[in-house]
Formats: C-alpha cells, structure tokens, sequence
C-alpha cells in the first residue's frame, strides 16, 4: 500500500491560466536522496479537466504496482497520456547547455563568416560593460545596454552580434528545480538567520540576496525598504532622469503589494524557526537562546544546515513553493517576443525579432536591468544566459573605418580580493580556444590587481597571448604632480603592467614575461570616461577605440608561419604531474579542514556543503570561490607550460624564433582545451555518485564524512604518483600521457618515450 504523502494538488501560478500539478515523486529522487518534489502543466484551463487528471495521478501514486519504468506501457492503457507523462519523464534529469538552447535559434558566426569573437575579461568595476557599451555604440541615457553597475551587475553570459538588420534576441533561463533550490537555499539562510535573533533587516537580507550575490529575489519580490539598493547604481545611471527607461511601470499600489507580500514571507519564515528547532533542543535539553558561539555552531550543524529539515517541513515547504509561484509569475512581465516552455510549463527560453531597435533594447533591458525603482518586475536573477544580433555600430566610427563584423562574448566580473581572483572560473577559460581575441579591461586607478594578473597567467599558461589585447580604463582619472602629460601617465600604466608581468614570471617561467611583452607592445589602449557618449573631443579615446577595432577585424584573419616540429620527450611529463596534483591535494585539505597549510583558512562547513550540492546537481563546477575543477587545471597548465616551450629537440633546427614560438603555442593551445574536459570529467562527471553522497550527509559528524569523501574524490581523480605507482596513480599517468600524445601530435609536434 502506497504512503499517503504521495499525493497530488492542483496549483495555478499568477497570471496563468493554465493549471498545474505539485506531488512528491516515489521513484525520483532529490539530491538528498528522499523523493523528488515534482511540478508539472497539465495544459489545460478548465477546472473539471484539471480535476480528473489530478484524480488520475493520485490513482496511479497510490498502487506501487506502477512504481518503476517498465510499468509505462500498463499505465499508458488506464490513465490519461498527460498522467503518463508527467510521472514518467524525466525520471532521469539531464542538465541542458544554456550555450546551446540560445544557438538553436540565433546561432554564432564564425571566422569563416568573416567574424571575429572577442571574449571580454576583468574585474568587477573595471568598466568591462561600459567599454562593450561604447563598442557596440549603445547610448549611456536612450538604451543603458547591458546594464552596468559599481556592483557585481553581470552575472550572465551575454552574447551580442553585429550584424545587419533585423534585431534578434534569445534568452535562456536557469531551469525551475535550479531556481527553487536558490530559493530553498535562501529561505535556509533566513531561517538560519531568525534562529539567531537577528533582526528582521537582516533575516530580510538574507532572504532576498542568495550568498552568491548571482540571484537576488529582490530584483522579482521588490523590497521593504525604497533605498535597499541605492548602491547598484553608478554615476552615469544616477544621472539619468526619473523617468523609467526599461518601460516597466511600477505603480505604488504594486509597490505597497509587494511590500504586504515581503511582510507575510518575514513572518512565515520566524515562526518556522521558532518551531523547527524544538524537538532536537528537548532531545538535548537545551534553550538554543542561550548557547554560545561555539555551541551554537555545533547545534546548527546538528540542524544539518536547517536545509535538510526544512525540505521536511510541511510549512517550509508551502512557503518555497508559494515564493516560486511569485517568481514565476514575473515572467509576465514580458508582453511581447515568444516564451518556449519546458515540460513543467517552465520558460526554457524567450526569442523576439524586430526592426524596432527603441523596442528591441526596452524589451531585451527588462531581462538584464539592475534599476531600482523597478525592484518586483526584474527578472534577470531568473536568466542563465542572453544572445542578441543587429547593427550595432557606434556613431563615432568614421565611415571609412573597419566595418565591424564582432561577436563580443561579455560575463560576470572577476572578484576584486586575491581568493576569488587567484583561479578563474572555467566558463572564462573554456571560451580561450574558440576566441579570436581575449581583451583584458583594467582599471587605472589603482595598479594592477589580482584578478587582472590572473588573467594573464592564465592566458600565457594556455598559450593564448598571441590573442590578448589590454584596455585601461578611467585613464582621465590617473592624475598626479609626477604625472605632467599623456606620455607620464602612459608610462606610468605600463610601468604597473610590467611589475604584474614579473609576478607572472615567478609562477610561470617558459619566457612568460617575454611572450607577454611582446604580445602587449602594440595592443595596449587608454580610454576616459567611457560611461558618457563620445564628443568630438575625446580624441584620444576615439582614436584607441578605433585601433582597438583595427585589431578586432584582423584577428579572424589565419597567420601563416613557417613550419617548426617539436619533438618532446613524454618522459619527462611524470615528474611535472606529481608536483602539480601534489600542490592541489594539499592545498584542498587545508581548505578542506583535514589538515593545515600556510595561507589556506579551512573553509566553512556550510560551503563546502554548497559546493557538494552544485556537483550533486549537475548545475556547475564550482560554487562562490571555491572552484575544484579550475583549481587542478591552472596547477596543471602551469606546471606543464615550461615543459611545452621547451621541447627535447627541434626536427626542424634552422626554424625562425616567431615559427618556433607558434608551435610551441599551437601544442599549449590544444593541451590546455583538452585538460578541460580531461579534469572537468575526471572531477565531476565521473563521481556524480560520490558527490551526491558528499551532498546527502547530515547529523553529527557529517562535516567531517563530507570532507573525507570529497577529498577521496579528488585522490582518485588526481592521485600524486609516488615512488611505488598504485593501480589508480597509473591509470591517471596513462590518460594524461595519452591526453598530450594526441594534442600535441595533432598541433603538429613529434613524441617521443
């Protein structure tokens, strides 16, 4: 006999007509290994219809005779195909690429096209957006597109093609178990937070702002407070009129509701964790009021991180679902383009095509805009990715300039601290290889940091500096007595740039320095106030801008050199190996909490739990900082690139230098591709049990299982070859020997050993 919770409800979304069904999945499971909380359309408005479908689906939940896969083809002979369905679809996820859904309707050119794609990269604040904006000829007041912020404002791949008429447009979004897990999380974060008695400011903060600063139900709840985020606007957005550019109106009567319905979410959220504690704080006869900070620590985590309880909790749960019937209820917002939706009536992606471009760039903006006075119908916390086409030419380019035929490939800014900055995310780096020019946007203001040098490390370890082009922004505002004139202030940058550079050298040898020099000598720029349109005076931004777009154009073009072959001894590889996964493994530990190393903090229980659910989820292979995935292929690419520049022999000895470096480069280029999907597959997808099983654990002690499992993961990843070779070392020195062979020999170079 069945258990009664898995029953089914009917569910209607605001401003939908159309009727859905919530249930409890007996043979899906959710990450933490209990049944899968489902969601489905039924595809109809009428309430009778809807009525005996959901019959039908509590028929077919109660008799556990239909509880497996093989019994589809019996249900389909007594229940309704709908019914069918929706129980057996999809009993296996699979995780879409956003990258592909937006390329099924609005496809990249490519170099035989005669477009060059230009990945843009830099720290959060550096102006990245606002020099897209000026290349794109977007007008800083009319069109604010994309959006730019002082704050973390991108935080989705943004795609954009110049191209001729019409205006195109696709947008993906993050999946709808995606999104009720960011809200589960954040709900958790605000229980946690009314646990400790804080105040309703702060359990509201933590309820409207994901940890990760990606997803903000702020921008698709509104706020309590009109002046919550008076920083996310810059100067040029604060300049701006009170007139509402996105062509969203937000009457105060919508304010005021979302306001009420802010209030009732606050006060739901308390009393869940006013009652949710109690039977453990009586098992254990303490008042969770009274703990000091240690102890609280340990009752929290016998709370399992409120997480695991709350997916329990009937109350916690009916307020998740309501908050996402909410947030999909913004996607209303949009009256115009076309929403293609997913089995569960979820959008998967939205599309328009216009030769309106006013129209064009008010409808695209709603999907990406940060504007405050908007807060409650934004949606770009619900965007995992946007595409866009059409002439977009900006008007200070002379008419016999370049004529621009770019994809510019923009995303999320790089943290401003040495952590987040030291390892770059593997979206950024995966992108080298299919990009003509990779252009680094540093701001002058201050000498060159973190993230910056980890670009450029990462370039030079790839092999990629041939395609690197550099832009200093806010050059106006590098003022001083010992900076009299433009050529000073130049060399004052310069000077920065080389100090960074000979950071570099320190971590990279293989003539790093040299090759970035060499690289930067012609393709360095400065440009001023670039968040305000281009006068006819700016002519040095003008003229550095045009340049700039002079290099575009030509990096589409093939660069013939004349044939140098490499001959490298793969010997040699096994020492380099064991150094680098050496590095990672103990430097994880540390983070891991298992043991110590100078500079590493142990990292917080609770993130490495978030760590363990993104992998468990399929969704990506880091969370915040903490990027496993990235970690091993920088140590990795790094500790092989001196290897690569320096092969054993040349076959072809009397080779100019720019031939031999251009080989050198071809083998780098291909290695490093390659060790991406090597270590992502290696780290991820083959342990995606393991990590589900990272993920699951709760109760005393669960922290530490956590962080065993996770770094038994990793041992058999990337285990250190030692002296006496173990099966799994082996293993992985026989798939990183045959990863090189073929790269290299397929980029031209002889192997050897």
């Amino acid at each position: 006999m069945a258990e009664k919770k898995f029953r089914a409800r009917l569910s209607r979304s605001q401003n939908r007509k159309s009727w859905s069904v919530i249930f409890t999945h007996p043979i899906r499971t959710g990450k933490d290994g209990g049944p899968l909380r489902t969601r489905g359309g039924l595809g109809t408005e009428d309430d009778t219809v809807a009525n005996n479908l959901v019959n039908e689906l509590n028929e077919l939940l109660g008799d556990e005779s239909y509880w497996k896969v093989g019994a589809r083809d019996t249900a389909a002979r007594h229940f309704h195909s709908k019914v069918v369905a929706l129980f057996y679809d999809d009993i296996e996820t699979k995780s879409e690429d956003p990258w592909k859904v937006r390329d099924e309707v609005l496809p990249l050119p490519s170099s035989d096209d005669g477009y060059s794609k230009i990945l843009l990269v830099g720290a959060t604040g550096a102006g990245k957006t606002t020099l897209l904006r000026q290349l794109i000829g977007s007008h800083p007041e009319r069109d604010r597109f994309p959006s730019t912020s002082t704050a973390k404002t991108t935080i989705f791949d943004i795609e954009l093609i110049v191209a001729p008429s019409p205006y195109s447009g696709v947008v993906s979004f993050l999946s709808r178990e995606r999104v009720r897990s960011y809200i589960e999380e954040c709900v958790a974060a605000a229980v946690s937070s009314a646990l400790e008695k804080e105040s309703d400011q702060i359990i509201l903060r933590r309820l409207l702002e994901h940890s990760e600063q990606r997803f903000r139900l702020s921008y698709l709840l509104g706020t309590l407070s009109p002046d919550t985020s008076e920083d996310l606007e810059d100067e040029a957005e604060a300049a701006i009129s009170a007139t509402n550019q996105d062509g969203i109106d937000v009457k105060e009567d919508e304010k005021k509701a979302f306001q009420g319905r802010l209030a009732d979410f606050l006060k739901r959220i308390k009393e869940i964790a006013e009652h949710l504690p109690k039977n453990i704080a009586e098992e254990l006869g303490v008042d969770p009021a009274s703990l000091n900070h240690e102890d609280r620590e340990a009752f929290l985590q016998l709370l399992d991180q409120i997480d695991t309880l709350i997916r329990d909790h009937e109350d916690a749960q009916t307020l998740i679902e309501d908050i996402l019937s909410e947030v999909e209820s913004k996607f209303s917002v949009i009256d115009s383009g076309t929403y293609e939706r997913d089995k569960s009536d979820w959008p998967r992606r939205w599309f328009i095509t216009t030769d309106d471009r006013k129209d064009f760039i008010r409808t695209i903006n709603r999907f990406s805009s940060n504007y405050a006075q908007n807060f409650g119908k934004l949606l770009a916390p619900l965007v995992q990715g946007m595409r866009v086409a059409g002439p977009f030419i900006p008007a200070w380019l002379s008419a016999d300039s370049v004529t621009p035929r770019f994809v510019f490939i923009d995303g999320e800014g790089l943290g401003h601290t040495p952590t987040s900055a030291a390892v770059l995310p593997t979206n950024i780096t995966k992108r080298y290889d299919t990009t003509d020019v990779i252009l680094l946007v540093d701001s002058a203001t201050q000498p060159m940091q973190a993230a910056s040098q980890a670009v450029l490390q990462s370039i030079v370890a790839g092999g990629h500096e041939s395609k690197l082009a550099l832009v200093f922004t806010h050059f106006d505002q590098v003022t001083g007595p010992n900076l009299p004139n433009t050529a000073a202030r130049k060399n004052h940058l310069l000077a920065s740039l080389d100090n960074t550079i000979h950071g570099i050298e320190d971590s990279i040898k293989s003539n790093a320095g040299k090759r970035l020099r060499h690289a930067l000598q012609e393709r360095t720029f400065f440009a001023s106030q670039l968040q305000e349109e281009l006068s006819e005076g700016a002519r040095l931004t003008r003229s550095e801008l045009t340049k700039l777009l002079t290099i575009f154009e030509a990096a589409s073009r093939p660069v013939e050199f004349p044939v140098a072959t490499p001959v490298y001894d793969i010997a040699n590889l096994v020492l380099l190996i064991r150094v680098a996964t050496e590095q990672f493994q103990e430097s994880w530990s540390a983070r891991l909490g298992l043991s110590t190393k100078a500079g590493i903090t142990p990292e917080h229980w609770t993130r490495v739990k978030a760590l363990a659910r993104r992998f468990a989820n399929q969704w990506e292979d880091q969370y915040d900082t903490l990027r496993p995935v990235a970690d091993l292929i920088k140590v990795v690419s790094e500790h092989i690139a001196d290897f690569i520049a320096n092969p054993r022999d040349w076959k072809t000895p009397y080779a100019l230098e720019d031939a031999r470096q251009a080989a050198v480069n071809r083998v780098t280029q291909v290695v490093y591709a390659r060790l991406h999907d090597l270590i992502t597959n290696r780290l991820f997808h083959d342990h995606i049990h393991e990590w589900l099983s990272a993920f699951s654990y709760k109760g005393t002690g669960s922290t530490h299982t956590r962080a065993r499992d996770i770094q038994g993961i990793y041992e058999e990843a990337a285990p250190i070859p030692g002296a006496i070779p173990t099966k799994t070392s082996m293993k992985f020195l026989d798939v990183f020997r045959d990863l090189f062979r073929s790269a290299a020999s397929s980029a031209g170079a002889e192997i050897i050993g």
